[in-house]
């Protein structure tokens, strides 16, 4: 049975769901040429500045079209912003970044150090690897094709099982949660739009035996959906990897 939860703030003590620093997420739309965004937000919605020694943590921004022909956005004026030469025709595209995989560990000091793991510091008590996955449906027009229901391959991916073109207030709707490319079981999503109230969540539920969760929306606007997933780091130089994962779309 597919697990279904409408809007209320419900709270979670799944292990799979621990706090990071922030997060990452990615937006874009059309003008007289495509702007891309990449949002490094420890509350969604909460623009932060991304620092200029963190900036080159993050994969370039990527947009996806139908045919899966991937084409790289140029950097713009201010750290993650992105664009392209000219505006995407009428469509359904995927823009997706990612914050590479970063060791993060915990010295004797209680102190946590950014890029380095248990190899590179003396006494250390814990290390994380980190890696978090950013994926955006940008509609343009009224398209509805459903590659978008592909998974691109990202370690962590909360696939839509239609295109987000179809999603109306007040319509439930289904999302698939992989890990490894694999279906993701009893793992927490928790999604927000962008009126909601900060630092809280607008749902929070578990995907079932497929991976898939159904969503009802009873607002519209830009929502984003977030999943996190904690597994053993193998071998002896870190201790856990970190993935997070969200996607963001347009719901009418």
């Amino acid at each position: 049975m597919i697990k279904k939860i409408g809007f209320v703030v419900l709270f979670t003590t799944i292990s799979t769901v621990q706090s990071f620093a922030h997060d990452v997420w990615v937006d874009g739309y059309n003008s007289s040429m495509f702007k891309g965004f990449i949002k490094y937000e420890h509350v969604f919605f909460v623009p932060q500045k991304i620092e200029n020694d963190r900036i080159h943590l993050f994969e370039s921004l990527v947009i996806i079209d139908k045919d899966f022909k991937s084409t790289m956005l140029k950097n713009g004026v201010e750290n993650g912003q992105y664009n392209l030469d000219k505006s995407l025709d009428d469509g359904t595209y995927i823009l997706k970044s990612s914050y590479k995989p970063t060791y993060s560990t915990k010295n004797e000091n209680n102190k946590w150090i950014t890029g380095k793991s248990k190899k590179d510091i003396s006494n250390a008590q814990y290390c994380k690897q980190i890696s978090r996955f950013a994926k955006s449906i940008i509609n343009i027009g009224d398209d509805k094709n459903d590659f978008v229901t592909k998974p691109i391959g990202q370690n962590l991916e909360i696939v839509p099982l239609e295109n987000p073109s179809n999603f109306k207030t007040g319509v439930s709707f289904k999302v698939k949660v992989l890990l490894d490319g694999k279906p993701a079981q009893e793992v927490a999503l928790k999604g927000t739009f962008e009126s909601f109230k900060k630092e809280e969540f607008a749902f929070s539920g578990t995907t079932d035996s497929k991976g898939e969760i159904e969503i009802l929306p009873l607002r519209g606007g830009k929502w984003i959906l977030l999943t996190k997933v904690v597994k053993p780091y193998e071998g002896k130089d870190c201790d856990e990897i970190s993935y997070s994962s969200t996607l963001s779309f347009q719901v009418k």
